[in-house]
């Protein structure tokens, strides 16, 4: 197993979930969150609902734990990466208004799960930030005044060089 950083991990994820095309709305795709100011992107989502249809938020953990493993020279580490994706309250994703935004949620949750989650191996082994899922809490859904979102947690070791 190669070396890498959480930055790296976290870096990998936005850029699989960037690429995925959803299966409902496909011409709305993953978009990367700027994280400017204060990074509060639930904050920023209720204030611009119209662009932060499937904006994704991609943030880690601070690695609190002692090394899994280590030799003093490469370490085993964990890192918790939490995702968060906005859809705005409004009919895009069908007259259904609310139901057809839950069913959208829910087959991007399942994509997104797919592409980083238990199944996304190879998204995480070289040439790209090696890294292995180790855990993944459920789902959960977040209903704001203008938006709703899904949040999504995934637990990966990595190997860090001191």
């Amino acid at each position: 197993m190669a070396t890498t950083t959480p930055e790296a991990i976290r870096d990998r994820f936005i850029t699989v979930i960037e690429t995925l095309t959803p299966s409902r709305d496909s011409g709305t795709r993953f978009r990367a969150y700027r994280n400017e100011g204060g990074a509060d992107f639930i904050a920023w989502a209720e204030a611009h609902p119209a662009g932060a249809q499937r904006r994704v938020q991609v943030r880690t953990s601070l690695a609190s734990e002692a090394p899994l493993v280590s030799n003093t020279d490469v370490e085993e580490h964990r890192v918790t990466i939490t995702v968060l994706v906005a859809y705005a309250q409004n009919a895009r994703m069908g007259t259904g208004q609310a139901l057809d935004r839950d069913d959208a949620m829910d087959a991007d949750q399942f994509q997104i799960d797919y592409a980083v989650g238990m199944c996304g191996a190879a998204n995480f082994s070289p040439p790209y930030a090696d890294a292995t899922w180790v855990d993944g809490s459920p789902a959960s859904r977040i209903v704001g005044a203008a938006c709703d979102f899904i949040q999504l947690e995934y637990t990966m070791t990595y190997w860090r060089a001191r």
